[in-house]
């Protein structure tokens, strides 16, 4: 009985150290950023915002060139709508590699194609922020 409990107890160990080893960074990553694409093609703009990194967000908010006083609306919301609108002209959405960067950097290298048939490619640069895998950097390559 003693060695039974002994033989549990040594399987639950591996089992919990397993689980604690933590996510795989590189498929967290990129689940993050096909929620982000998802969210801004079915016009979710709200939800998308809340996978950018904040201060990446706070900056791309406010590079937004329309004065906030004009629209009555805060720079998150202001920058949700136009996350929204992007959304309507993407066709076709294709992760084309992931890689490691450190523990807490990934990046994701993704291609987009819209409605014209014109292909752009993009790197995310998603970062570990506490437990969650946020955005921290999007920019275009083509």
């Amino acid at each position: 009985m003693k060695r039974i409990l002994i033989i549990l107890a040594a399987i639950l160990a591996v089992f919990f150290l397993l689980k604690s080893c933590g996510e795989n960074p590189e498929k967290a990553a990129k689940a993050t950023v096909e929620e982000f694409i998802e969210n801004i093609r079915d016009e979710e703009g709200k939800e998308a915002i809340k996978l950018l990194y904040p201060p990446f967000r706070d900056a791309l908010a406010q590079d937004l060139k329309i004065p906030i006083e004009l629209t009555e609306t805060k720079p998150s919301e202001l920058l949700a709508c136009v996350l929204s609108s992007m959304g309507e002209n993407i066709k076709k959405v294709k992760v084309l590699d992931v890689s490691k960067i450190d523990d807490k950097h990934t990046e994701v290298l993704v291609k987009v194609i819209d409605k014209q048939g014109i292909e752009k490619v993009f790197t995310f640069i998603v970062i570990k922020d506490e437990k969650k895998w946020k955005i921290a950097s999007i920019s275009g390559i083509r």
